[in-house]
């Protein structure tokens, strides 16, 4: 029994669509999730470490200060 349609009718549409969709999605990739993968650079390296030590020290000069020890009653 021969096919109704012409093989390249049924697989052309079905590659084409396969195709655009991984083009799609990969365009869609390094627009949105490839600046987070991106490695940090030296420079930025030193900043994120720098930040990160700011933000461990203390705010206030009572925060400084090491807790007193209770007076026994």
């Amino acid at each position: 029994m021969a096919s109704r349609y012409h093989p390249g009718v049924i697989w052309g549409p079905f590659v084409l669509a396969l195709v655009l969709g991984l083009v799609v999605s990969a365009g869609l990739y390094f627009a949105y999730l490839w600046p987070q993968v991106e490695p940090l650079d030296e420079t930025e390296e030193a900043e994120a470490a720098a930040a990160k030590a700011d933000a461990d020290k203390p705010t206030t000069k009572q925060a400084a200060k090491k807790p007193r020890k209770r007076a026994k009653a």
